[in-house]
């Protein structure tokens, strides 16, 4: 009769000590590129924030070439930390926004920019008033650069725009 072969034993799953380092190494390592980036959250909004804004003051440009009849204009609402997208017309009502077919307003924490409401409407320079009108050829409704600095926290980034073209920049932040 043949002689039994006994049971192998069963190894216990474990991690080595050079597993357990490999993976320290890599979480230290990625919180080292994660954390900070969370310090951060005030200059990424304030960032999107001059990003939609300068989309929406590009829609008014494009808006007033469309509607020679009607140019379009950016009125800014420091009160209620908003601007609206309104026909030169009627400067208090927002024209509907072709995409989601609502007024086309903007609040910082509410509705599309709910993700930035940190920021805040810091300032603007628009030749003495609170809206920024275009020409039907794109061209801004005054001889001077238009300026709106834009606030999350300590920081503030301006947006100027060109008085001939009414293209938006947006500058660095300070």
């Amino acid at each position: 009769m043949p002689c039994p072969t006994p049971p192998l034993p069963t190894r216990r799953r474990a991690f080595t000590l050079t597993e357990l380092l490999v993976i320290v190494a890599v979480l230290g390592i990625a919180s080292a590129l994660v954390l900070p980036r969370l310090g951060d959250q005030d200059v990424m909004q304030l960032r999107r924030a001059a990003t939609l804004l300068a989309a929406d003051l590009d829609a008014a440009k494009a808006g007033s070439l469309t509607h020679a009849d009607d140019p379009r204009l950016v009125v800014f609402d420091a009160d209620a930390n908003a601007y609206h997208v309104a026909a030169a017309s009627d400067p208090a009502t927002p024209v509907t926004n072709p995409f989601d077919r609502r007024p086309y307003r903007v609040v910082f924490g509410s509705g599309r920019a709910a993700a930035l409401g940190v920021v805040s409407l810091d300032a603007w320079s628009l030749n003495g008033d609170d809206a920024v009108g275009f020409g039907v050829y794109g061209q801004l409704d005054q001889a001077t650069p238009a300026t709106v600095t834009l606030r999350a926290g300590d920081t503030r980034l301006t947006l100027t725009l060109d008085p001939d073209t009414g293209e938006a920049s947006i500058g660095d932040l300070h």
